[in-house]
Parts: C-alpha cells; sequence; structure tokens
C-alpha cells in the first residue's frame, strides 16, 4: 500500500472535520460537568428542549464528520458484481424481512415482542448461536487460509483473533453456560451486577457501550470507508477483513434499536452515523435496483426508530430493545464471516492474494 497516494483531504475538508469533533467532545463534556449526567446514564428518551438541541447538534456534527471523508468524491458503488439475486442482496432483504417481522411485533404483538427478549428465549440463544457460529466459521476459514494463503501469518493470526474474539463474546452471552449446567455463581462473582458468572457484568454499561460503538466501526464506518478508498480493496489483507459496503447496509438495521440508551451520545453518533452511510451509498450506487433496496433501508431505519421511540409503552421493560439489537448485530457478524470465508474460498487458487 503506498500511503503517496492516500489524500488527507482540503482544507476545507479538515475544517469541517474538526468543527465536527469539537461539537461532540464539547457534548461529552457538558454531560459530564455541567449538566452533571454520566456519560453512558439510561433511561426514557429526553424530549426537553435542551436535550432536542442536543440531539440535532449531534446529528449534525456527525453529518460533518462523514461529509468530511466523503469530501467531492463520488465512487461508483456496486453492492453485487452479480445479475439476478446474489448472496449480497438476498442477505439485505432477508435483514429488512427480520426488521419488518420485529416491527410488526413490536406495534401490534408487543407481548409477544416482550416474551421473545426474555432471558433464555429465543433472541437471547439465537444471539449466542450466531455469535458461536461466526466462531466457527472464522475457525473453519483460519483452516481453509493454511491452504490457499500459505504465505501469509498476518492473515492467519488475524482470523484466529477473530474467531477467538467471537468465542469469547458468545460465551459472555451465555453467561459461560452458568444456567444450562446450574452453576452456582462462584464468589469472585459476587459484585456481578446480576449474580452471574461472566465478567461484562461487572461493568455493564462501559462494556455494552463499546460493544455497540465498536460494532457500528467494524460494521458501518469501515465499510463505508472501504467504498470511499480504493486501497483498501486492493490492499491484499485489508480486502479479507475490511468488511464490503453491502455489510454497511446489512449492519445499519441493527442501530435504530435502542430507546433506554437513546440519550447516550454515542448511541446518536451510531444511528445517524448509519443513517448518513446508507445516503451516501444511495448516491455513490449508479444501479436502480440497489438504490431502490437502499432507499428503502433507510425507511426502514427511520420507521423503525420513530416507532421505538414514540410507543415507549409496549416495552415490558425498558431495555427491551437491546436484546433484539443483540441480536441483530451477531446476524450482521454472521453474514460478514460468511462473506469473509466466501472469498478465501473463491481465492483458493490466486497466488496474488499472498501477502
Amino acid at each position: 500500500m503506498n500511503l503517496k497516494n492516500i489524500s488527507l483531504g482540503s482544507t476545507t475538508q479538515k475544517t469541517i472535520f474538526l468543527i465536527g469533533s469539537i461539537c461532540l467532545a464539547s457534548i461529552i463534556v457538558l454531560d459530564s460537568s455541567y449538566w452533571s449526567r454520566h456519560i453512558f446514564e439510561e433511561g426514557f428518551p429526553n424530549w426537553s428542549i435542551r436535550f432536542n438541541i442536543r440531539s440535532i447538534i449531534i446529528f449534525f456534527s456527525t453529518v460533518a464528520l462523514f461529509l468530511s471523508l466523503i469530501g467531492s468524491q463520488k465512487p461508483k458503488l456496486v453492492l453485487s458484481k452479480n445479475n439476478g439475486q446474489s448472496i449480497e442482496i438476498r442477505s439485505i432483504l432477508f435483514m429488512l424481512f427480520i426488521s419488518i417481522v420485529l416491527l410488526f411485533l413490536f406495534i401490534f404483538q408487543p407481548t409477544i415482542f416482550n416474551t421473545l427478549s426474555k432471558e433464555d428465549n429465543i433472541i437471547e440463544w439465537g444471539s449466542a448461536m450466531l455469535l458461536f457460529g461466526c466462531c466457527f466459521i472464522t475457525a473453519f476459514s483460519f483452516i481453509k487460509i493454511n491452504r490457499t494463503l500459505n504465505n501469509s501469518i498476518v492473515n492467519k493470526v488475524s482470523l484466529a483473533l477473530l474467531s477467538l474474539v467471537f468465542f469469547l463474546i458468545a460465551m459472555e452471552e451465555v453467561s459461560w453456560f452458568q444456567r444450562v449446567f446450574e452453576i452456582k455463581t462462584p464468589k469472585i462473582f459476587g459484585s456481578n451486577i446480576q449474580n452471574e458468572m461472566n465478567l461484562h457484568n461487572f461493568a455493564t454499561s462501559y462494556v455494552e457501550n463499546l460493544y455497540y460503538f465498536g460494532t457500528f466501526v467494524f460494521l458501518i464506518v469501515l465499510p463505508f470507508m472501504r467504498a470511499l478508498f480504493p486501497f483498501i480493496s486492493n490492499n491484499n489483507y485489508l480486502k479479507i477483513f475490511v468488511a464490503r459496503p453491502f455489510i454497511g447496509v446489512v449492519g445499519a438495521i441493527a442501530f435504530a434499536y435502542n430507546f433506554d440508551m437513546w440519550n447516550i451520545i454515542f448511541t446518536q453518533i451510531a444511528f445517524y452515523g448509519s443513517l448518513v452511510v446508507l445516503g451516501a451509498f444511495y448516491f455513490f450506487s449508479s444501479i436502480k435496483r440497489e438504490k431502490n433496496i437502499i432507499l428503502f433501508t433507510i425507511i426502514v431505519v427511520i420507521v423503525s426508530k420513530l416507532a421505538f421511540l414514540s410507543n415507549g409503552e409496549n416495552f415490558e421493560r425498558i431495555w427491551e430493545i437491546t436484546e433484539y439489537k443483540e441480536f441483530l448485530i451477531p446476524l450482521a457478524l454472521f453474514i460478514y464471516s460468511c462473506d469473509v470465508f466466501f472469498y478465501i474460498k473463491k481465492s483458493h487458487n490466486t497466488p496474488s492474494l499472498k501477502s
């Protein structure tokens, strides 16, 4: 990769990026210092004039950050290189179908919606199984890559670490099978918020916000960067691990799923950022069918967000929606893992992929 060919942007782009960053940093400082709010404070969405202005500032600051990266560029975006119903398009349509079904249940059958998200029910176990699926697929990709990219130690190590990360998150999701095997919580976990045998509940707010924002960067920001900067797709390492743009469309839906965490700045950045990326993809796309699918995704994301925020009384527990977010994120990660595997499989006899 030739770093000399990577433009750092015009003065205008840098200025816009700087203004957006300063505004977001100012919100964080005001939250903790002036408004006496914990940066990760949860609760019912605040619709006061102050918080509405705060949300508007976060929105325009987020837009500024992404626009500063785009500049005058208008790359040609193609979600799928194949004609017909490709795996990329089918993945997006499947994610949209799941989201529409969940939205229907939330509005018209809230009792079912709430029941499905209860502990040890289908949504929680579905989340864990998808993460275990990610682990197994990336592990299998690791085995496959030993025969396809024999000289790429970096690729092997990256796949092994990725598989390990998925495994650890999955085990944390099911509290290391504590309830399955009816294991009594050890004394060392006595200060665990939910009295469970896991690590993330020792600092739930910090860990879950790190997970949500980290997956936003992984599933939305990186595919956006890949669409903007051709060097990513031309680099033998990055083009394997940086998700392709269609993953950005798949993943965006999950970031409409929040209610009790809406007041948190990082939650709003993730939601607004997802919309900006979808909007950019719509304008970058030159294929009518793909533009229509992206536009429909934008509509679904906005309608879902408005439905969740305006119908809080449908939640039995105000954090109910996060269970679904923790289902949709692993589903997007599962599709990503499959895409990595298919790429490695397809590249079986391509020597140029060795790094």
